[in-house]
């Protein structure tokens, strides 16, 4: 196995116990388990594989490309595609045994007759759009929808509706969404439809209103460590890791990085770490919604110029927080180790802080199952992640210029 200079190191067992206690939490309700975005930048089939076996009764992509990808990797879970197809994608979703969202009736058509020419029912969940405005009918056009599609379409089988919430964190807001969902739900109670699988929830709304749990809740930030809870116990599965490849100490009043954004105000001893935006540390494309968003950037903006940082631009080193400076590079930043520099040297393993659904799929996964280290390309015996160091005691002494 290559010695990687930066990976993301992913506890499955982590994973497996998280899974578990939602499962613990929902009682009776399903799971489904969202994977999508290579399971939020964890690795698709490594963590789907894991949620399955801990218990999730379904597992949720974007694409039909994930969904095949999961097939092919022999998983047999249910898996509901999020994202609309195309009609012409419809041989796919039935060739693969997919799930797919439904929005319209033309896509419908399309699993419908591919469906009866292979003596098969497509199974589908219809998506409500209660306010989010992205996919999904609106209420007021779904239930004729529904039963057009009961009515018409002999090979279908109408398994699920559901919808999304835009602001699970507030509650006049879902509330109304979830109101509107329910009453379409009524409506066609009324009209004798009664579809077995109804769901609202992500994560926040899971642990926010247990009352609207219903038949299955869509779970993914709660899965990955991502959303903080009372309720059940969560961990943190996965930590971002680069190692030191250079050090050098600097004059006061010297430049770091592209624009000149950063000048030292005192001589400075710094750590090149080879991991940049293109590798997933974010640079902030800001969007102001409004006046007082606006405000609060200036202010943040102000208070970095004046050697103020922002705690999201640190590294962990030798259990030291350390500022990165200047701008980031593409494929590097580089960290303010002055505090500690008589303990840090060339190897040295450094924590970054970054949104792992934003890592470059470039970078190394390395997981951890069971006493077993192994990596993403099948996962063949590794050293553990922090033989990637040099061992204690024997780091490379290398002299800072």
């Amino acid at each position: 196995m290559i010695n990687p200079t930066s990976w993301l190191e992913v506890d499955l067992d982590k994973i497996s116990e998280n899974v578990k206690n939602i499962k613990k939490y929902l009682g009776s309700t399903r799971l489904l388990a969202v994977v999508k975005a290579n399971a939020y930048g964890h690795g698709l089939y490594p963590v789907a594989s894991c949620a399955v076996e801990s218990g999730a009764d379904f597992l949720g992509v974007s694409s039909i490309e994930e969904g095949i990808f999961l097939r092919k990797k022999g998983i047999s879970q249910p898996l509901l595609v999020f994202n609309t197809i195309l009609p012409e994608q419809a041989a796919d979703v039935l060739d693969y045994g997919l799930t797919a969202t439904v929005c319209s009736l033309d896509v419908v058509q399309a699993l419908n007759e591919v469906a009866a020419r292979q003596n098969k029912k497509a199974t589908i969940h219809v998506k409500i759009d209660t306010g989010f405005g992205r996919f999904g009918a609106l209420p007021d056009h779904a239930a004729e929808m529904i039963r057009l599609i009961i009515s018409n379409f002999d090979n279908i089988y109408l398994e699920g509706i559901y919808t999304h919430f835009s602001k699970a964190n507030n509650e006049k807001i879902t509330y109304k969404q979830f109101n509107a969902f329910m009453s379409l739900v009524e409506t066609l109670n009324e009209q004798g439809i009664e579809i077995p699988i109804k769901h609202v929830c992500n994560s926040v709304a899971a642990l926010n209103y247990p009352e609207m749990h219903l038949d299955m809740v869509r779970v993914g930030n709660l899965i990955y460590g991502m959303v903080p809870s009372k309720e059940i116990a969560i961990t943190n599965p996965s930590k971002i890791c680069s190692r030191v490849i250079f050090l050098k100490n600097l004059p006061k009043g010297h430049y770091i990085g592209y624009g000149n954004k950063y000048k030292t105000k005192k001589p400075t001893t710094i750590a090149v770490v080879p991991f940049g935006y293109f590798d997933g540390l974010e640079v902030y494309v800001f969007q102001p919604n409004g006046f007082l968003d606006g405000l609060k950037y200036l202010i943040k903006q102000v208070l970095f110029r004046f050697g103020i940082y922002s705690s999201s631009r640190k590294a962990n080193i030798n259990g030291a927080s350390c500022y990165i400076l200047g701008k980031i590079s593409m494929q590097n930043c580089i960290v303010d180790v002055t505090k500690i520099k008589n303990n840090v040297f060339v190897g040295d393993v450094v924590e970054l802080s970054a949104r792992r659904l934003n890592l470059s799929q470039s970078i190394v996964r390395i997981y951890h199952r069971a006493g077993r280290v192994f990596s993403e390309n099948d996962i063949t015996p590794a050293e553990t992640a922090s033989d990637f160091a040099p061992p204690a005691g024997q780091r490379r002494e290398t002299s800072i210029g």
